[in-house]
C-alpha cells in the first residue's frame, strides 16, 4: 500500500445495459432500476484496516450477495447501527440518467460526474487508490479523470478488502429505497454515513 495515498475508494458498478428487460425492471419500491450506476465508498487510507475490521463486524451474518430490501426491517435497522461505526470519508451513488445506448461509456460518464461534484471532487485532487468490486473491467473509462488520476486502479477489492467491497455492493442495492424515501431513516443504509450524495449525473 502506498503510504502517500490519502484516500482509498471502492467502486461498485451496476451494469444492466445488456439486459433486454432493463428498461422495465423494477425493484420493491416500484421505481425502474437504472440501466447503469456507480456506487463509491471512500475511506481515509490511514484508517483502512480499521474500516475493514469494522465493516466485517457490521456485515456479520448477512449473506454475501444479499440485496438491501431482501433483509427484514429488524436486520436493516441493526445493520445501519453497526455500519455507523465504520470509518469513512464519503459515499456516493450516481445513476446514469441519460440514454446509455447514446453513451460511448456509461462508466466514464458516471466517473466524470463523481470527479466533478460533491465530496469526491476533493478526493480527485488528492493522492488516492481505487478498488473496483466484482472484477468489472474499466475499459475505455480508464482514461477518465477519476481513474487516470489515481495512484493505482485495482480489480481485486474482494480479495484485499472483502468486507469493504461487500459494503459498497450492499450500498448499491440500498440506493433506490433511499432515493425514494421508501424506508425510514433507521432502515436507510445511507443514513449510517456522515457525508453522502445520491442522484443522477452532474
Amino acid at each position: 500500500m502506498n503510504e502517500n495515498n490519502e484516500y482509498t475508494v471502492f467502486l461498485a458498478v451496476t451494469d444492466r445495459t445488456d439486459r433486454t428487460d432493463q428498461t422495465g425492471q423494477t425493484d420493491q419500491t416500484g421505481r425502474a432500476d437504472p440501466a447503469f450506476a456507480v456506487t463509491a465508498l471512500a475511506v481515509e487510507t490511514g484508517r483502512l484496516e480499521e474500516a475493514e475490521e469494522r465493516a466485517e463486524a457490521a456485515l456479520d451474518g448477512l449473506a454475501p450477495d444479499v440485496a438491501w430490501l431482501d433483509l427484514p426491517p429488524s436486520v436493516r435497522r441493526e445493520t445501519v447501527a453497526r455500519v455507523r461505526a465504520v470509518p469513512h470519508y464519503a459515499v456516493d451513488h450516481t445513476e446514469h440518467d441519460r440514454g446509455p445506448a447514446r453513451s460511448a461509456s456509461p462508466l466514464a460518464d458516471c466517473l466524470r460526474s463523481l470527479a466533478t461534484g460533491g465530496p469526491f471532487a476533493k478526493i480527485a485532487m488528492r493522492p488516492y487508490t481505487v478498488y473496483v468490486t466484482g472484477g468489472q473491467p474499466v475499459g475505455a473509462a480508464a482514461t477518465t479523470p477519476f481513474l487516470s488520476g489515481a495512484q493505482a486502479v485495482r480489480p481485486d477489492a474482494g480479495t484485499r478488502f472483502p468486507a469493504l467491497a461487500r459494503l459498497t455492493s450492499l450500498l448499491a442495492t440500498a440506493a433506490a429505497p433511499s432515493i425514494d424515501a421508501a424506508v425510514p431513516d433507521e432502515e436507510d443504509l445511507y443514513d449510517a454515513f456522515d457525508r453522502y450524495t445520491l442522484g443522477g449525473l452532474a
